[in-house]
């Protein structure tokens, strides 16, 4: 992944350029010393002058308000002008002034709306930060401080902001009688800083010459090299994944981590500003020698199995077979904005078209018109593609017919990140826009979608990531969620009661695997491949069916880039990549039990005769509809856990089909399905006791109070539980109860007794 820069044509009178703004993906405004703001058309690299501004004005920063939801409104394009008189304007798209504010003493020297385009702040070198409504009223003046601010900006959630302080750099929240948060992040001044939204990480850049990586507690992530000349300008991509920082000759594309993709080294005096366009995939500088700069990313890959597709230059892409060396070249109409390949399908987005290439033939893809022509995230799964637009979202199948348009409650596509939402075959998963602690999860298994079809899946912290499984039946389908404190949980979508069970701690990413239901980690700086995450509920066959691959070749800070078969990818702190390979025969264990080849499945494990596969085959088997019970006593005998033999064995006794089958489920974690067959069956009591022997007393009581059925059982076992442990009642509905309910030791034993009679024959 590089730059390539080119440079606007030389004009008449070569002033600096001292600011730069995307109007839309094809059109640049920028606005020079000599007080012009023109128009640049990034593909025939011309100017249009639109306004010729005040002599006295000069510009210091601009930045088009953010389009939020699916048009501009009554407000239109308004752009955000900050000047070195102490006044900002607000301007419409022809360049007339709309407004003016007189804002500060000394220059503005930054001016930025507000993620939500609600309002706008103002830094500059009277040592103040102001806070002002969108038509330019004050709000607050939420810093006053003895130094200049060279770099302010928003937090993700607007409720804070961070700003430089000489050597400094502080987050402040707006909320009132809170603490700053405050660093010293150089060795001289901070001449920028910029947080992004997607992300939640800020860079900073200095006169130190270096650039520096933050978490959002102000912990370091990154430090520079030493550069030659100090850091001037800093941007993120909207999509947080890359940024970009601008010195004098000097352009570097970085990884959001901080190891540097590319250096450029363009002719263009100091970077004083660089903005990046919505796609995220061009960039735009002003530049001090009177140029304006636009850099397209190229080399972009992508790769799947023994295919690798490589963006060569704007509108080529070439697609290597490395099993044969055959190359194809791919050449569209427009240049290329998302790319992804999987299943054997390579699926381009340009501004205006989607094209979808199979891998059986690269000359003749399926072609459909885009309806917004900016797609802001793709992804595919083994049926179905998922387009995000930026007012519009579709689910299309690999011949390219829109086959669904799915809805949920709190919808906003905006605020979309592609770790906040997740695709498979039958369900969509996405992070609800307001609560952070909420799921909505949305079946697609039919062709209705309403804000009322979806499911609201409620963690009890703030989620940072969440990704579905892609194999599997749909009723087994696997949410995994990542939250703030790093604790990684799965959750079954389409379960009743929805239990979390927590995988791990400490985790910096994760990824399912593509073709099988495999899950990897990045742990406390080692990788661990959990090759049967459903066995959470028990953590001794959990550890037993799983990897941990510690390795000094990992480094710090190692996150994982893909897991397709069996080989993880891992991109190292320094940016190079390396690979894991994990053993086969899980893969092949989880696709015979797929196809119902539990014997294969069986030999399988008796020919490699390895606790691990022994161990997956076990919890599959306990997990499984079909009649399975020989095979997972076999496969806990041969891990030596003999208390789950006995079980089995005590399963085998028990007359009833529907009774086996329930404690088959109990087994295997699925309390929830256990109880839901017993109660199918009429087993009430059944259904009672099983939650009173995993100590789930408050279920326990629930089923009996709604069948009006062995209230006094329940309540006598409870207080001879209780009795043991020693301990007093502190449940308040067994306290009430048992003011009410009469309890008849001798009667309850007798019921218990004939319960179970009555069930043996």
């Amino acid at each position: 992944m590089k730059f390539k820069v080119t440079l606007s044509q030389k004009l008449d009178r070569t002033v600096p350029v001292t600011c730069v703004g995307w109007s839309n993906t094809e059109e640049v405004y920028s606005i020079s010393d000599d007080n012009q703001i023109l128009s640049w058309s990034v593909s025939i690299n011309q100017p249009t002058r639109i306004a010729q501004l005040d002599k006295d004005l000069f510009a210091t920063d601009m930045q088009f308000l953010p389009r939020m939801g699916s048009t501009l409104g009554k407000h239109g394009d308004l752009i955000l002008v900050t000047c070195a008189d102490g006044k900002f304007h607000i301007v419409n798209k022809t360049g007339r002034i709309e407004r003016s504010v007189e804002g500060h003493k000394g220059a503005i020297l930054v001016g930025q709306w507000g993620n939500d385009g609600t309002g706008l702040l103002t830094a500059g070198e009277d040592g103040f930060i102001k806070i002002w409504s969108r038509g330019g009223m004050l709000r607050s003046t939420v810093v006053s401080s003895d130094s200049s601010v060279y770099g302010a900006c928003w937090s993700p959630d607007s409720q804070s902001i961070a700003y430089t302080q000489g050597k400094c750099v502080v987050i402040k929240q707006l909320a009132p009688n809170t603490k700053p948060l405050r660093w010293k992040a150089h060795e001289g001044l901070v001449l920028c800083l910029v947080w992004s939204a997607a992300s939640d990480i800020l860079v900073s850049g200095g006169e130190d010459c270096k650039y520096r990586v933050w978490d959002n507690q102000g912990r370091p992530m990154f430090s520079s090299a030493h550069h030659d000349h100090h850091i001037t300008s800093i941007a993120w991509t909207p999509a947080g994944d890359l940024f970009a920082v601008g010195s004098y000759n000097t352009l570097r594309l970085c990884d959001y981590s901080g190891w540097s993709r590319c250096l450029e080294k363009p002719t263009t005096g100091s970077i004083y500003k660089i903005a990046w366009s919505s796609d995220g995939t061009q960039l735009a500088g002003a530049c001090a020698n009177g140029h304006v700069f636009f850099a397209h990313i190229i080399e972009r890959h992508v790769h799947y199995l023994n295919y690798t597709a490589s963006l060569s230059e704007r509108k080529v892409v070439t697609v290597k077979n490395i099993l044969d060396d055959t190359v194809e070249y791919l050449e569209l109409p427009e240049r290329v904005i998302q790319m992804a390949m999987r299943y054997d399908h390579l699926v381009l987005t340009t501004p205006s078209q989607c094209f979808i290439y199979g891998a059986n033939n690269w000359n003749t893809p399926f072609i459909f018109e885009l309806k917004d022509g900016a797609v802001n995230h793709l992804e595919l799964t083994e049926k179905n593609l998922l387009i995000i637009e930026k007012n519009n979202i579709g689910i299309y199948n690999y011949q390219g017919k829109l086959t669904g348009q799915p809805r949920w409650p709190n919808m906003r596509l905006d605020y979309l990140r592609s770790a906040l939402i997740s695709f498979s075959n039958d369900a969509l998963a996405v992070r609800d826009a307001n609560d952070p602690k909420l799921i909505h999860i949305i079946d697609l298994s039919n062709n209705r979608y309403t804000n009322e079809s979806s499911i609201a899946v409620q963690h009890t912290a703030t989620v940072v990531q969440i990704s579905l499984d892609q194999q599997g039946p749909p009723t087994c389908r696997t949410l995994a969620i990542l939250d703030k404190s790093k604790d990684l949980h799965i959750v079954q979508v389409k379960s009743a009661s929805r239990c979390f069970s927590k995988l791990g701690r400490k985790i910096d990413s994760f990824k399912w695997n593509s073709t099988i239901n495999i899950l990897a980690a990045i742990q406390d700086a080692q990788l661990i491949v959990w090759y049967c995450p459903s066995a959470a509920f028990n953590s001794k066959l959990l550890h037993i069916c799983s990897l941990q691959y510690d390795s000094p070749e990992l480094g710090r800070n190692p996150r994982i880039n893909d897991f397709i078969g069996n080989s993880v990818s891992i991109r190292k702190a320094d940016g190079s990549l390396i690979s894991v390979a994990i053993s086969p025969f899980p893969e092949l264990i989880h696709k015979k039990i797929q196809d119902n080849r539990w014997s294969e499945a069986l030999d399988l494990c008796r020919s490699v005769n390895n606790d691990m596969v022994w161990a997956c085959l076990a919890v599959l088997a306990t997990q499984s509809n079909s009649e399975t019970i020989d095979i997972a006593e076999e496969a806990f005998a041969n891990i030596n856990n003999y208390e789950k033999v006995f079980y089995i064995q005590h399963i085998k006794t028990l007359p009833s089909k529907a009774e086996q089958k329930a404690h088959m489920a109990l087994l295997g974690g699925k309390t929830d399905e256990a109880e839901s067959i017993l109660l199918h069956n009429g087993m009430v009591f059944q259904a009672i006791y099983i939650n009173i022997n995993i100590h789930n007393w408050t279920r326990a009581l629930d089923l009996a109070t709604k069948h009006k059925s062995h209230i006094d059982t329940v309540l006598y076992l409870r207080e001879k539980y209780l009795e043991t442990l020693g301990k007093p009642e502190n449940n308040n509905k067994y306290i009430s109860l048992r003011e009410t309910v009469n309890i008849d030791e001798l009667k309850i034993k007798e019921k218990i007794a004939t319960e179970q009679n009555r069930i043996r024959h």
